[in-house]
């Protein structure tokens, strides 16, 4: 178990804010890929293949392959970076450091004006410091699979419509409201993956990331102890 940053837009900050996001999918580095004999396989950083091999039953066995790659487990906790900006308490000038007024891009009223009618820039997610989170994650699962093994319960679960008026998608019946959830999703994931091979077409392997999310600093949540046992009980 350990404490790690995970980066979110902002649509996907508010649909864990409203509780409607409980799963993320991010792409495998190295990529990995099936063989011609089913294999799972995927290259080192000096370009060597492993070969992490298949299930008796022809499965591809993606569990070595998990264990070495993939950096969120079980049990770890994850604090929510967005993006942000400090402000110093009293002027309001932008500051980096401690004690100082956190804003948020994903719920600041006045996010989408200019930054000198703001007062303010917005910074990078990446830079985020724990401290500022407000926001963290218990992660209760993680597996591999590809893309499109994505099911329409998978496709709510990562908070699809979070941003959609509620009554509009209520009124659907439940067997067009999966079709349109996946619809949706596919969609959401080809304006954040453009590149070659990253797309909903091309069907990637992926790493599926299952949490319980957690309002508040991470530093103010129970030590790792009590948080495994949580995660255990809803198991």
């Amino acid at each position: 178990m350990a404490d790690k940053g995970i980066i979110f837009s902002a649509p996907m900050v508010r649909a864990l804010l409203n509780g409607r996001k409980t799963q993320t999918r991010r792409l495998l580095k190295p990529a990995p890929f099936v063989d011609h004999l089913g294999n799972f396989c995927a290259p080192d950083r000096d370009g060597k293949i492993w070969n992490w091999g298949q299930h008796a039953d022809g499965r591809p066995c993606t569990r070595n392959y998990q264990a070495k790659h993939v950096p969120f487990t079980t049990g770890d906790r994850l604090y929510v970076r967005e993006n942000f900006q400090l402000l110093r308490i009293g002027d309001y000038l932008p500051t980096k450091h401690q004690p100082a007024e956190v804003r948020f891009a994903a719920t600041d009223p006045c996010a989408d004006l200019p930054a000198d009618t703001r007062g303010y820039p917005w910074r990078p997610c990446i830079h985020m410091p724990r401290w500022a989170s407000r926001l963290w994650l218990a992660v209760t699962d993680v597996r591999v699979q590809q893309l499109q093994d994505c099911s329409a319960a998978d496709a709510e679960a990562e908070g699809v419509f979070a941003h959609v008026a509620l009554y509009s998608v209520d009124k659907v019946f439940r067997s067009e409201r999966s079709a349109i959830a996946l619809q949706y999703y596919a969609k959401l994931w080809n304006s954040l993956h453009t590149a070659e091979g990253t797309t909903w077409e091309a069907n990637p392997w992926v790493a599926v990331i299952s949490f319980g999310v957690h309002h508040g600093n991470i530093d103010a949540a129970p030590d790792d102890s009590a948080t495994a046992e949580q995660v255990r009980s809803k198991q």
